[in-house]
């Protein structure tokens, strides 16, 4: 479904009935990131939709975090909904604390997963460097989604898949570097260092234990700043964390926040 709202034509998708949830994808995530998690939340309206820059949500010009987040407000009045919980996952972390910091009448509880207050300039320089050799032509942007899976899943499972005589796989379909570039833009650009402590919204942060884009302690920075939050890590973990691991803790929290 499409929805003219906030200057864009955003594409979403609206599953199920119960307490409404917003799904927050990071960096080149799409909707279809969530899928996974949607089949598991029975009894919840799960609401997932394009950011800029990826799937088939239209828009033009550069944008900043701020933006992206107006935009989920945008879309919660579109749908009708006065109040959602939020979950954002990496760059949908930030798009979640500034949906804190600025809108916090819009939401019931806030869960911040792979969460942090400013990019690591290291993994910055990794998808930056990829990203605008796809965008000049002199390499495809099937190297750049290798370097996101390196830096977004454990060793293990990478030793497992070897093991196993199978190759890490590539997404049939890839991003445009252009829309990414722009998303990039916009993480670069913000930086909760100070702000973060303004959030008053119950709030949840997850994170995994071997994060390698996001160190675990960035997320626990995000937690300490954050008054009354609560700091779940994932030992096993990665930055792209299999939400059946943290679904019960997820859904008990979101019960207690209804």
């Amino acid at each position: 479904m499409f929805a003219d709202v906030n200057g864009i034509r955003m594409c979403y998708e609206d599953r199920g009935e119960g307490e409404p949830v917003v799904l927050i994808g990071g960096f080149g995530a799409n909707r279809l990131f969530w899928d996974d998690a949607v089949s598991m939340m029975d009894g919840y309206r799960a609401i997932t939709y394009d950011n800029r820059g990826v799937g088939d949500t239209e828009y033009s010009g550069g944008f900043s975090i701020d933006d992206l987040a107006d935009d989920v407000v945008a879309l919660l009045d579109h749908l009708g909904i006065d109040r959602a919980h939020a979950v954002g996952w990496s760059m949908g972390s930030q798009i979640g604390q500034s949906l804190g910091i600025r809108h916090a009448d819009r939401l019931k509880s806030l869960t911040l997963v792979s969460a942090y207050r400013r990019f690591p300039f290291r993994s910055y320089y990794v998808l930056k460097g990829f990203n605008d050799l796809a965008l000049n032509g002199d390499a495809p942007m099937a190297c750049l989604a290798m370097a996101v899976n390196a830096f977004c899943f454990p060793e293990w499972m990478f030793r497992d898949m070897d093991d196993r005589g199978i190759t890490f796989p590539i997404p049939e379909r890839l991003e445009r570097p252009e829309g990414l570039s722009d998303q990039l833009d916009a993480i670069r650009g913000y930086d909760t260092t100070d702000a973060a402590r303004g959030i008053k919204v119950p709030t949840l942060v997850v994170h995994g234990g071997e994060d390698l884009m996001v160190a675990p302690e960035e997320g626990r920075k995000v937690a300490d700043a954050v008054e009354g939050s609560r700091f779940l890590l994932l030992g096993s973990a990665g930055h792209s964390i299999p939400f059946r691991e943290c679904w019960t803790q997820l859904r008990a929290f979101i019960g207690s926040n209804a």
